[in-house]
């Protein structure tokens, strides 16, 4: 079992409405969702898309590590962790991942815990 020490965030950031944060964080907790979404950038996130459903810019092809053409089938495809990816929030939740950008909307509050 680790350290209680490790198990703690080492600090967090309070997010006030449009404002983006950027560092290296761990979760996210929603306080105020006005509108019920978000904005991040991240690693490891996945969604799924249709057969050539990809711009070409914001996904990973899985068979070697490049960006996703245009022309691939229907799957899960992870998101390049620079593309910016849209997330549903509800106030009292907590999402958690790797994030390195959080981006509120007017009347959002989140606090952003980083690792």
């Amino acid at each position: 079992m680790a350290h209680p020490a490790n198990a703690f965030p080492r600090g967090f950031f309070l997010v006030n409405d449009a404002e983006t944060v950027t560092g290296d964080f761990f979760a996210i907790q929603v306080l105020v969702a006005a509108d019920a979404s978000m904005t991040v950038k991240g690693a490891g996130i996945s969604e799924y898309l249709a057969a050539n459903a990809s711009d070409g810019s914001s996904h990973i092809d899985p068979r070697d590590g490049s960006t996703l053409g245009s022309t691939h089938a229907a799957g899960q495809y992870e998101r390049l962790s620079t593309a910016n990816t849209v997330l549903p929030c509800i106030a009292g939740s907590t999402i958690y991942g790797s994030f390195s950008s959080v981006t509120g909307t007017s009347g959002d509050q989140f606090i952003v815990y980083y690792k």
